[in-house]
């Protein structure tokens, strides 16, 4: 993962561990989606800060909104991950 949980919890202002594997979760899937997004695997060391960036903003989007299922704040959110992630796609496998 190229976040790390503690990383995720001091971002959201968490401060116990009764949802860590609730976040751990959320990271997979957020960078399973900057990876999609960009046809790209990201490692743990090597990912690019707006990459971090990108899989952090959408798991703070996905806790912080679980029950708020706004389609306006959704949309708002992903026009920042994919602006972020953009310069990183792979053109090559885009088709």
């Amino acid at each position: 993962m190229i976040l790390e949980v503690d990383e995720v919890k001091t971002h959201l202002r968490i401060e116990d561990d009764e949802e860590d594997d609730y976040i751990e979760t959320l990271i997979k899937q957020a960078q399973a989606a900057a990876e999609d997004f960009c046809r790209v695997s990201f490692e743990d060391d090597t990912a690019p800060e707006p990459v971090r960036l990108a899989v952090m903003l959408m798991v703070s989007h996905y806790y912080e909104n679980r029950d708020n299922p706004d389609r306006a704040v959704y949309g708002t959110m992903r026009i920042a991950f994919e602006n972020l992630l953009y310069p990183y796609r792979d053109p090559d496998k885009m088709f």
